[in-house]
Parts: C-alpha cells; structure tokens; sequence
C-alpha cells in the first residue's frame, strides 16, 4: 500500500542562516547546578541536520522503506513565522520559494506546507496565496502562535478567510509554551530538569496546549464564520478527541454556536498520528472521527519509526478505511492527481 505522509519537516539552510541572528535564544531551564540530566540527554541525542535540509537520497531511502509515494514537507522548529513582520515577510517568502525548489527536485514524491508570517496577517494571507496558486504548495502549517495571541483573536481572520477560500488546510504544529506557564505546571521537587522539560514538551505540554487553543477555535466561532474551512493536527489531535462528548455535556451549554463542539471538531478538523503508532489511539479516534478524518504522518526526521506502514497494514480496519487513511484522504483533500 502506499503513503503520502503530511507531518514531515525541511528546512533551508540559506533561511536559517538569514533568520539566526532574529531568533529569540533558546529558553534554559537549568536551575539546579547539580542536575546535568538535559545536558547528558542532549549529548545522547544529536540528530544529523542534514536529512533535516535535504530532499536527496537519506530521505528518499526512508521512504522507499516504509511505502511512502509523498511526503508534504512543512518547515520545521526554526520556521520564521513568529519573527517580527519586519523580519518575518521576506523570509516567509524565502522559505516558500527554496521549498517550491526543494519539491521541484522531485514532484511525484514531495509536496509542501507553505511558512507565513503570521504577526501580520494580511500579508500571511496575500503569501498563502502566492504559495499555493504560484508555487504549488498545499496548504501552510502554522506554529503555534504570534505574541501571545491564539488563533482565535480577530487579527488572524485574514488567515483563516484565505485558507477557506483556497480550499487548502492550515496545518497546526505545538511549539514551546511559555515559561510562566511550565514553571507553573510541569516543574516539582521529586523529578529532574530532564523529566520536567519533557514533561513541559513533548510528554505532554506541547499537546495540551496546541489542543486548548484548537477547541478555542471553536468556541469563538470561527467555523460558524468560515464552514469549509480545514484544520488538521498531528498527534491523534493533540487530546481533544478524548474529551468531545464531555466538552458538549458542559462548555456545549454555554456557548451559541450553529453546531455542537463534537459536530464542529468531527466536520472541520483531520487528525495524524505523527509516528505515535498506538493501537488503542487508533481505536479511538476511528469511534470518535471516522476513517474519512484520518491521515497518516511520522514526523521525519525527528522521528524515524521502523516498518511505519506495518501499524495500518496489519491493523483490524478495513482495507477500504485502511486505504482512506494511508492516501486517499490526502490526496483528495490536497487535490493531487
């Protein structure tokens, strides 16, 4: 069976070296002097960047590997979105361009989230379109978010007009989360530096957080406004899924909305593992979604699972749903031929 995969990452180099000096620094959570936990994982962990910066052989291997036809490439944690405008235009623009050349290396197999700079929308609108009706690309993904503000503030309409208006998806990714908020929640006495900025990140926070500001959306009515609009979310959608009758029994009361929050999330939005290949979350949002809200994803190269296309394959669903997940509901979503 074949894959097209839409959570996998691509970076320009030129891009990043352009957009360094703008970084903010990295956040550093070492308080304690006698904990070296981060330290010692980082020194264990050292990825090679250049399957992060190249379409070429490393990439196409793993693919042939595991059955995947296409992956959609979408900018990975350096992306330049949340720069200042100033800034953040031209290297949107730079960004979107080297991925359109990137993929034109080789277009059956690759397709691409375009970069926006998000801190103005209206200039994020205007490049969403450049993007895709110049240079092809599917849809954008979006990083978290701008200045604190969610995506649910008024400023972003811009954003989320053009993307209903092109039929194209924005893809939503989790990013850091402020400091206050993981000094807050995900430090304590009885664990180590590591196991709390783990458990600020990926074990958890990251999820949470991307998933608060997903039912935000639809409490503020965003899909009232736009109906046709697409959202998907990797990591079996960030942990909503797991709590849509709930959210309907309780905040569903509150709110006026022209459909409850579990029809609104079950018609909008589309979910991808990202390689966290769990049978029981399968299970799960296969009752909640159906097959035709499923999509496949690994999030190469930061996560490189072994025989990807085996959990599908030797799954109990359907060869039609099978089919639905693995590409066809990509391809119909994306228009590919």
């Amino acid at each position: 069976m074949k894959f097209i995969t839409l959570e996998e990452h691509w970076e320009s180099q030129r891009v990043n070296d352009a957009a360094k000096p703008y970084m903010p620094a990295p956040v550093n959570p070492h308080k304690n002097p006698d904990d070296h936990s981060i330290e010692r994982f980082m020194a264990k962990t050292q990825r090679d960047n250049t399957e992060l910066t190249s379409v070429g052989e490393k990439r196409l291997s793993f693919m042939d590997d595991n059955d995947i036809q296409m992956q959609i490439l979408g900018y990975g944690d350096d992306s330049p979105q949340n720069l200042d405008p100033k800034i953040a235009i031209d290297l949107c623009k730079m960004a979107n361009d080297d991925m359109a050349d990137a993929i034109a290396t080789n277009p059956t197999r690759f397709g691409g989230w375009a970069a926006l700079p998000v801190g103005d929308p209206e200039a994020a609108a205007a490049e969403l379109e450049r993007a895709v009706k110049e240079k092809g690309l599917n849809g954008a993904m979006i990083h978290g978010y701008y200045d604190g503000k969610f995506f649910d503030d008024p400023m972003y309409e811009p954003i989320l007009a053009k993307a209903e208006e092109l039929d194209v998806p924005l893809y939503f990714h989790p990013v850091f989360i402020p400091q206050e908020i993981s000094e807050h929640y995900y430090e304590g006495k009885g664990w180590s530096e590591l196991t709390a900025f783990t458990f600020a990140g990926a074990g958890w926070g990251w999820h949470e957080d991307l998933g608060v500001q997903m039912i935000r959306l639809i409490l503020a009515g965003v899909f009232d406004r736009h109906p046709k609009l697409k959202i998907i979310t990797g990591h079996w959608g960030e942990m909503v899924p797991n709590f849509l009758e709930r959210m309907d029994q309780t905040i569903g009361l509150t709110v006026n909305l022209d459909r409850s929050i579990s029809e609104t999330y079950r018609d909008n939005f589309y979910i991808t593992p990202s390689g966290m290949f769990f049978p029981a979350q399968l299970q799960l949002d296969m009752t909640e979604m159906g097959a035709d809200h499923l999509m496949y994803s690994l999030d190469y190269p930061y996560n490189h699972p072994k025989d990807s296309a085996k959990f599908l394959t030797d799954s109990d669903l359907s060869k039609e749903d099978q089919e639905k997940i693995a590409y066809g509901n990509a391809a119909k979503m994306l228009h590919l031929k």
